[in-house]
This record gives structure tokens, sequence and C-alpha cells, in this order.
């Protein structure tokens, strides 16, 4: 007689096997024990199987821990907090040995993480390439107070799982040796990380076309929060249209000059944190008293800015890149309705000019709404305040949602890295309509002082994390 699988967990399941009628009893116990061994095999196959699949976030930007077995399939594991702080919302870990698999996952103390309502409308993503390429997992996603539970099925290994589309400091990198080839791009490292890193400033402009008004000036900075990495791909989008050749590059580069820092937090990103950088900090909440040992990310941009400004030099624009939790599409808050820069006779309409012009962004991508952005948080300490009081730039700080898009044509639509960086393209043309830019070829009375050479230099880290950018 040969035992099926289905003979054999039949007889598991209750525990011994009365022999049919009329049969002898040694024939009866000869097949109890040929089920019992098969039995054995199978839960030892089955033992064997399950212990192949592994777990790392040993990598960079990975952060993951406390996995159990909790069923066949079925894994609970956790977030570590933040270096040197409670902070926690991100995750990032590969599975190795789970290929043709249907895994389910339980993230633990979800309570504890930075944002609970996160969670209601979450889908974390999956690569199969080692986070060259993401797509969102293939299962669905419930909640609890405490627990967050998604599935996904593999089909290679190892696989990488993650929070949301990672943007790494060793992206970040390539993506700037890539910027640095076009002619008006030059970059410089302003200060260093707490973590030693270096914080990157880049400058885009044409030198050749100077307006006879002189250029406008505008600054950028993104991921103070180590994890809001809709930040970095919005900005992704910005740089792509700041260096097109067409006639929206053009204008930028001709009638304006650029200031961006891409990373303000490369040691977050790297550990794997949500929010804090190594020394535990959130950095925007320091900009009005940046410290040298904490907060020395912070320090440099100020410092940098300070100078400029002593130095007579003009901002006209200014805008933080950041991210937000749950189903939200892309807004921006503005300075303080009580704010007055020196510029404007009131904060009435310094407040009008804000929304007037996030509500050319929501016209050049309908993505984008322009009507949730608020004047938030008076605090100093934030970026966009600190400028705003300080030097009365116009200035604001941009989210981009991880979930759903929640507003638009796209409404129902989950949130991809090319919607953000679409908003990005959309903000470039704004520029060009809220401060009426022009390509050279196009505006009166131009000068042509000649440029200057680029600057190539070593980015080292205390990780061995190098490239070189000559």
């Amino acid at each position: 007689m040969v035992l099926s699988e289905e003979s054999v967990l039949c007889t598991s399941r209750h525990g011994s096997s009365r022999p049919p009628t009329g049969a002898p009893a040694s024939r009866a116990a000869g097949h109890k024990a040929r089920a019992s061994v098969l039995l054995l095999l199978f839960l030892l196959l089955f033992a064997s199987a399950q212990a192949e699949v592994a777990f790392d976030s040993s990598f960079e930007s990975g952060n993951a821990t406390g996995f159990v077995q909790t069923g066949p399939t079925a894994y609970d594991f956790t977030f570590e907090p933040d270096t040197n702080s409670s902070d926690r919302q991100w995750f990032a870990f590969d599975v190795s040995g789970a290929a043709g698999m249907t895994l389910t996952f339980r993230l633990t103390q979800t309570n504890l993480s930075n944002v609970p309502g996160h969670w209601n409308t979450a889908l974390p993503v999956a690569s199969k390439d080692g986070g060259a390429t993401w797509e969102f997992v293939t299962g669905s996603a419930s909640n609890t107070s405490t627990t967050y539970t998604f599935s996904h099925t593999f089909t290679a290994s190892p696989e990488r799982i993650a929070f949301h589309f990672p943007y790494t400091w060793s992206y970040l990198v390539s993506r700037v040796a890539e910027w640095e080839q076009h002619p008006h791009v030059t970059r410089e490292i302003i200060g260093q990380s707490v973590g030693g890193r270096a914080i990157l400033l880049l400058h885009i402009t044409n030198p050749e076309a100077v307006p006879a008004g002189g250029k406008k000036v505008f600054w950028f900075v993104t991921r103070q929060h180590a994890a809001e990495v809709t930040g970095s791909y919005l900005l992704d989008g910005l740089m792509e249209q700041l260096l097109a050749d067409d006639e929206t590059g053009r204008a930028l580069r001709d009638g304006a000059e650029f200031f961006v820092a891409p990373m303000l937090n490369p040691d977050g990103v790297v550990a794997g944190n949500y929010r804090d950088n190594q020394a535990g900090v959130n950095l925007n909440r320091v900009w009005n008293n940046p410290s040298a040992s904490t907060s020395p990310e912070v320090l440099a941009v100020t410092n940098r800015i300070d100078a400029w400004m002593a130095a007579g030099n003009r901002i006209d624009y200014f805008a933080d890149l950041h991210s937000t939790s749950g189903a939200s599409p892309h807004f921006a808050f503005h300075a303080s309705s009580a704010i007055q820069p020196a510029l404007y006779p009131t904060p009435a309409t310094y407040s009008a000019d804000s929304k007037a012009f996030l509500a050319l962004l929501e016209e050049e991508n309908p993505g984008f709404d322009a009507a949730k952005g608020s004047s938030g948080d008076t605090s100093e300490k934030l970026a966009r305040q600190w400028i705003t009081f300080k030097y009365g730039v116009f200035a604001f700080t941009f989210e981009g949602g991880y979930n759903k898009v929640n507003h638009g044509p796209n409404a129902s639509a989950r949130i991809t890295p090319q919607d953000h960086r679409d908003v990005g393209r959309a903000l470039a043309r704004a520029l060009v309509r809220r401060f009426d830019l022009q390509p050279a070829e196009r505006a009166d009375a131009w000068l042509v002082p000649g440029g200057g050479p680029k600057v190539g230099a070593q980015l080292a880290t205390p990780r061995g994390e190098t490239a070189t950018m000559e």
C-alpha cells in the first residue's frame, strides 16, 4: 500500500490508525509503522525547508530585527529605533531562501512608530535585484492598533522588502556624479556630518548668462529626515528639468542660480533611521541654534547662507523637501501668516503670494494639492521659518505622500517615484512662471562674463563608501 500525504496527515491528526475490518493485526502494525516513518520524514523536510528562510538588514539603509516564525509561512518582526533616539518607522530587509513561497509578515509595535496612522493605507515594496528596481509587494495589507500585516510571493532569492522606495546615500552619490557631467553644475563640500560624511552643496547656473536685473537665487534642501525619500525623488525631477536642454531648462539656468543641498542627513540614511541624525537630533528643529557637535549638518548650511547674505547677495526662494505619512497628495506648508518679510507690505500679501505660487504648481501638476497647505508650525527652529524670519525669504516646506495620491486625476493610485519626480519637474516650471525667467537668447541686456572651472573631489565616509567625482 502506498501512503498519500493525506494518509500521513490524517494519521498525525488522529494519533493512531485502526486496521480495516478483517485485516490482520500484523499488516495494520506495518502500515502504522510506515505511516510514522513518512510522517517523520515529512516533518523533517518541512523543518529543513523553513530553516533555509533567512533575514538580513545589515546593508545600507537596512532596518529590521526580532524575526520569529509564528506559522509555516508566517513571521513576526519589528523595527529598531533611530540611532540615539526613540523615533522609528522605516524598515528594509532581505529575505533569502523563499523563492516560490508566499510569506506573511507581521510588523509588531507599530503603536511605537512616529505616525501609527500611516499603516492604515501603507503597502511596502520589493526588489529582486538588490534595490536597483522596485515594485509593490504582491499581497494585501492590514493593521491593528499594535501590528501591521502584509504578504508577498517571492520569485527570487534574495529579495529585498522596504517601507517605501529607498533612495540611499550611495544612490545619491551616483546621481551627483551624473549631474556633474553637465557644464553648468559645480559641487562643493560645505561640511561634515556627525559621522564624517560629506555635506554636499550643488551650484547650478549658466555663468555666461547674466540678466540685466541680476539672477534670481533659489535654495533647496532635502533629506533632513532620513527616511523621507519622497523629497529626494522630487529633487530628482527638479534636477532633470533644470538640466534639460529645452527652453524651460535654459530659462532656469540662464535666469537663476540654484543652490541644492541634496542630503543633509547621510548618517541617518545609511543607518536606516526614520527621522534623526547619528546624534539622535531632529535636524529640522535646530535651525535657529545648530550645534557643531550634534547638528553640524544644519550648521554647515546656515553658515553658508549667512556668509552669502553678508556678502550682499540675495535669496529669492527657499524650499525644504520632506515626506508625509498616510494617504496624502503632495502639498506644501508656507511660512506663518504672522510673518511680514521686508519685501511685502503686509503679512496678508505674503500669504496671498504663497498661495498663488502653490496654485501655479497645481496648474502644472494636478496631483499637487495647493489648498491642503497651511502656515503650519511657526517655530523658528524649522528651516523655512528660520530663513523667513531672518532674511524675509519666500519659503516653503514641501511634503510628498508615501501611500496614495488622494488628489487629482490619479487619486486612487499608489504613489511611485515617478509621481514624485513629476511634481519636481512641475515645480521647476512653476518657478519659471512665478519669477518670469527667460532663456538668454530671448532676454534683453545680457552680459557675458565667462565661466569658471569645475572642482573635483573625493567623497569619503567612515564606512568605506567612496566615490570619486572629477
